[in-house]
């Protein structure tokens, strides 16, 4: 129902170079912190120690406004993504947004609550030592279930896990409620958070690039004949939705339209292996639902990771939809890979740069991979006319997603 037209009033990110106005800040200038160690990881002898970990200090409480008794239900996902919703409400100018659904999700929960509850329970062997507040803080839905409470969320709510896509996802699922008339307004994004049965699993299928192979400057690299691996980078990203109507009715300041979702399945029966099939899928889907055609797209923020065979699988289904002139690049050499935050924090990225007029580069991706010497990402901030705008997001198990969004200059 693309009659309901679904715009974008806020936004927010909340990662390891910072809130959104300092990774804006870092992306435009193509600079970056470095990468940071890991101590467990190093002590458990793993091939990657290094990650982007967000400022816990920037969490706290008193940080978030939050009393007691909600604190007492949030895990460290949880106080990420209120991070980048409140930072998304306040552009928006949302003083309340109760009205509004919510989805949001992360794809691992809070794993800590986990390994706090086996400690526990192993120290002192009595389920009587189990704290109430353990169910809301491991559960799935951890992540929008607090947002709900703490947001007093009146509308419908829930997390939808999708891997590597889920916070495309989220915002797939948001716009299809707006464009239904469900709702007018709609929260949506996806986090992620470090913990070492994550980092050992990534490391244990090599997907990591190796501390010898980059160390805490250049460790995530897409598209570079190097690469061997992606980072993981703590970190949330929102988007505040809305019907164009609820908009303009309370005055908002439009800073983006979500023009097309799509998404597919790769089909393959592999788990972890890319599919250009399927990722060209995706992107076809959100073309039609767009109403749009290849012309009308003037830049593709990939999901490229770093991984030596998924850069190229998907570099050549952009080439091979949209031909040799389109301008893509990957963001992840920047912020790292945030899993379930990747999409929506790619999302951000892109509208706030295309509307100020420019595209984001690629960070260390020179060397440049061969394969890709005839069809060259952008490797530098560059100035950028059009505002029309594809995100990928492709997770295990072959799950893909593509937005479509103009910026609204």
């Amino acid at each position: 129902m693309r009659d309901v037209e679904v715009v974008i009033t806020g936004t927010g990110l909340f990662g390891h170079l910072g809130n959104r106005d300092e990774t804006l800040s870092h992306v435009r200038a193509g600079t970056a912190k470095d990468w940071q160690s890991y101590q467990l990881a190093v002590e458990l002898g793993c091939r990657c120690s290094l990650v982007g970990l967000i400022d816990d200090s920037r969490l706290t409480d008193q940080m978030l406004e939050i009393d007691r008794r909600a604190s007492r239900f949030m895990g460290k996902a949880a106080r990420a993504a209120l991070s980048a919703v409140r930072e998304a409400l306040a552009e928006a100018g949302v003083s309340d947004p109760s009205p509004a659904a919510l989805l949001f999700a992360s794809g691992a929960g809070d794993t800590a609550t986990h390994i706090e509850q086996y400690e526990r329970l192993e120290q002192h062997q009595s389920a009587r030592r189990v704290r109430p507040t353990v169910v809301p803080r491991l559960m799935a839905s951890t992540v929008s279930a607090n947002l709900a409470q703490i947001l007093h969320i009146r509308g419908p709510s829930a997390s939808v896990a999708a891997a590597c896509a889920g916070g495309a996802w989220n915002i797939l699922v948001a716009t299809s409620l707006i464009r239904s008339g469900a709702v007018a307004q709609a929260i949506a994004g996806g986090c992620e958070i470090l913990d070492i049965h994550f980092h050992t699993g990534f490391d244990a299928m090599r997907a990591y690039c190796p501390d010898d192979q980059g160390g805490p400057k250049r460790a995530s690299r897409p598209y570079a004949a190097d690469r061997a691996g992606f980072i993981f980078g703590e970190g949330a990203g929102a988007l505040f939705l809305e019907s164009r109507e609820s908009a303009e009715q309370r005055g908002a300041n439009i800073l983006g339209i979500v023009r097309g979702c799509g998404a597919s399945s790769d089909g393959t029966g592999e788990m972890v292996k890319p599919s250009r099939e399927g990722a060209r899928r995706s992107m076809e889907a959100a073309l039609r639902d767009a109403g749009l055609g290849v012309q009308d797209i003037d830049y593709v923020n990939t999901h490229a990771t770093s991984t030596p065979t998924g850069d190229v699988e998907e570099a050549m289904a952009v080439h091979g939809l949209f031909g040799p002139e389109i301008k893509y690049s990957s963001t992840k050499g920047y912020t790292g890979h945030m899993v379930s935050g990747a999409g929506a924090a790619e999302a951000v990225i892109s509208l706030k740069m295309l509307q100020s007029g420019v595209a984001p580069g690629c960070r260390f991706a020179e060397p440049l991979d061969p394969a890709l010497a005839a069809f060259q990402p952008l490797l530098r901030t560059t100035p950028m006319t059009g505002r029309t705008f594809l995100s990928n997001s492709f997770g295990f198990g072959g799950t893909n997603v593509s937005l479509i969004i103009e910026a609204v200059s």
